[in-house]
């Protein structure tokens, strides 16, 4: 099991997932903007249609992926936790109507570097809603977590 210092290490694409209308959902978008606002250099929001954007990512620098989304794996809000590929197919991934698997099949050939998904545990998915207390604390903690591991790089 990896962790976030030695993936961040690898100099990742950053990639923020989410739909903002759904409250915790738009964690990981909320995350790759605060990563944008402080200059980490190789990230992307895709929101909830990630296919969209799969030439971009390809094409991006970078030694891995790490994709940042909700997942719930019946931990506490705010939680959060690196998920291999193979693990992911076992816990609902956001709101979402794509397949993680599909993503790294089609990138694979194009670009085969490792994938690794950062899930932040939700609170809240209700329409219309506000991200949760714990859900924004973890994403400021990961925010500067991230951004001070690339500076000493």
């Amino acid at each position: 099991m990896k962790n976030l210092q030695s993936i961040i290490k690898l100099k990742p694409i950053i990639i923020g997932m989410g739909n903002e209308l759904r409250g915790d959902d738009a964690a990981g978008i909320q995350l790759v903007q605060k990563l944008q606002q402080m200059g980490y250099p190789s990230t992307l929001v895709v929101f909830d249609t990630p296919e969209n954007y799969l030439q971009k990512i390809a094409a991006m620098e970078g030694d891995a992926r790490l994709w940042v989304d909700i997942i719930n794996w019946d931990s506490a809000p705010g939680d959060y936790k690196i998920f291999l590929p193979d693990e992911i197919q076992h816990f609902a991934v956001s709101t979402h109507n794509y397949s993680p698997t599909v993503l790294i099949e089609y990138l694979a050939p194009q670009r085969a570097i490792p994938d690794y998904f950062l899930g932040i545990q939700p609170q809240n998915l209700s329409l219309g809603s506000k991200i949760s207390e714990p859900v924004q604390r973890t994403i400021k903690k990961l925010a500067h977590m991230i951004k001070n591991i690339s500076d000493t790089i």
